[in-house]
């Protein structure tokens, strides 16, 4: 027990749990934090913006599975994080935002303070269901370790910690609350006996497998040699598995055609997905009666399907136990047959994303030709722009180990650059590659400079379209006339150089491939303009 203040107790409690990494902006009510972070040598990255600060840390936590620390100051802050926070909590990432508050005795009606939201906890638990209000400079290490506890326990995602502000320069006794380490539920036997039973004689299994699986990645790639299953994978699952192997139709959740590779199966596994329409985009996502469904998580268990075969558990453990249980009763004969199938709906897979992909060929084909390349995992961290979820999602051939970092949940623009920033602090040896379109990149574009003075290596490929491309074509599809949507964008490379980054324009495939390798050369932020050559991109003002 020491008499320390709000703001001391916070950083030692974030130093004790491993914490060695905030992304945020100091500001008037914070400042005895940012002073206690830096004296306890936990390193500050500085954003340009709020949101730009909940990407980064969401990129860094989406790579590693860590908890990560954004720390903002009161109101328009917290509410720029919050964006972000919701992007974390549609898409199960562990990142946690520490921020002031109104003092314990602010009037509940206000009377104007600075940056006075009357009640920011509410606001904070319209998006977060784990959020906790301190009342005293002791309760400070306590918010933390409980707080921890239940962000690393089953199914991670973002929380909130709120220090009202009178409390963070006070001083109060306070003891260390380290956080508890709580095992992941493993599955009941009998569970995963009648699962095994009911798809032991399937002749057309598929596995749909999402992030919650990517601890499960050698097992999952077993399931489906021993079923002959094709997989599935959501947006973010790509790299769990290499996408070269035989059994895997890709992440191909975008595709018109998707109730077409899903007719004619007869058992379908899911693991570690939601099966949501966020992921699937083809509505209602055609199952057959035959459901077995692995997930840690029971609320979403019943969510997106009828599920005939619950299996609630950690992904690795069950996927393998259910490996173990099905090799004595699947026949090879039958696994034969199934791979069959499988490999012929592959190659309608195949064939319907190179068609849907076709515009944003030479951007995947250059991708491809660096992955197999680098030595290295290569992190593409993407936008939600048609060149990532049509092209590259598809079209890019991660291999086991690679990343692909999608804002799949809440859809947001400007992820892109932050999250890639975010994951190579965290993982430095990877390559990271950032894709947005020139609409979205406007929304983070500021976070270049931050990379500038981090030194970040990380590589933005802009590919400009004009504008909204997506809204364009939506708004053309439905008969109306295209508003709002064709935008007078800068000159990116020059932008680029102006904030301190390396910039340049590129054509072609052998032009990118040529610039993505020479980025890696450079130390700090590399910004590659492409020109997409799409029906959207008839639309691009003169420039």
């Amino acid at each position: 027990m020491v008499e320390l203040t709000g703001g001391a107790q916070l950083a030692r409690a974030l130093k004790a749990e491993g914490i060695t990494r905030v992304f945020g902006i100091p500001g008037t009510h914070n400042l005895e934090i940012f002073a206690q972070l830096s004296a306890h040598g936990i390193d500050i990255i500085s954003p340009r913006h709020e949101q730009g600060a909940g990407y980064m840390a969401d990129g860094a936590a989406r790579t590693t599975g860590e908890v990560n620390v954004v720390v903002t100051t009161t109101g328009p802050a917290v509410l720029n994080a919050l964006t972000a926070l919701l992007q974390s909590f549609t898409d199960s990432v562990p990142v946690l935002l520490i921020c002031p508050g109104m003092p314990l005795t602010h009037p509940g009606r206000g009377n104007g303070l600075l940056h006075e939201v009357r009640d920011q906890a509410a606001a904070l638990r319209a998006v977060l269901t784990e959020v906790h209000r301190v009342t005293s400079p002791g309760e400070v290490s306590l918010a933390v370790g409980q707080t921890l506890t239940a962000m690393r326990a089953g199914r991670t995602r973002p929380a909130a910690i709120e220090l009202p502000l009178d409390l963070i320069e006070a001083t109060g006794p306070g003891s260390l609350h380290p956080s508890i380490a709580q095992p992941l539920p493993t599955a009941d036997p009998h569970a995963v006996d009648t699962a095994a039973e009911a798809v032991a004689e399937s002749r057309r299994p598929l596995i749909i497998a999402g992030a919650g699986a990517r601890s499960a990645g050698p097992a999952l790639l077993e399931l489906a040699e021993t079923l002959g299953a094709g997989i599935i994978l959501s947006s973010n699952a790509k790299g769990i598995i290499d996408d070269s192997e035989p059994l895997c139709l890709g992440a191909v959740g975008v595709l018109d055609s998707l109730p077409e590779l899903l007719d004619g199966a007869d058992a379908v596994i899911a693991i570690g997905t939601e099966l949501a329409p966020s992921d699937f985009w083809p509505e209602p996502l055609p199952l057959p009666e035959t459901v077995v469904r692995i997930d840690i998580d029971e609320v979403q268990m019943l969510t997106n399907a009828e599920v005939t075969h619950p299996i609630l558990a950690d992904a690795a453990s069950a996927t393998t136990e259910l490996v173990d249980v099905l090799r004595s009763r699947r026949s090879e004969a039958t696994t034969r047959a199934a791979a069959d199938w499988a490999e012929q709906k592959k190659a309608a897979a195949t064939s319907a994303a190179e068609a849907a992909g076709r515009p944003w060929a030479d951007l995947c084909a250059a991708l491809n030709f660096f992955t197999a390349s680098a030595d290295s995992p290569v992190i593409v961290a993407a936008d939600s722009t048609m060149a990532c979820y049509y092209g590259v999602q598809t079209g890019w051939s991660a291999r086991a180990g690679d990343r692909f970092l999608y804002p799949a949940g809440a859809g947001t623009l400007g992820y892109g650059l932050p999250a890639g920033i975010g994951a190579k602090l965290a993982t430095a040896s990877a390559r990271v590659i950032a894709i947005e379109g020139d609409g979205g990149s406007m929304f983070t574009i500021a976070e270049l400079a931050a990379a500038v003075q981090a030194q970040v290596q990380v590589t933005l490929v802009i590919v400009d379209n004009g504008g909204y491309g997506e809204i364009r074509n939506e708004m053309a599809d439905r008969g109306d006339e295209p508003s709002g949507v064709v935008l007078a964008g800068p000159d990116f490379p020059t932008l680029a150089r102006a904030m301190g980054a390396r910039g340049v324009h590129v054509d072609g495939e052998d032009a990118l491939l040529a610039a993505l390798h020479e980025a890696d050369d450079n130390a700090g932020p590399t910004l590659i303009h492409i020109t997409e050559r799409s029906r959207a991109g008839e639309a691009m003002l003169p420039r």
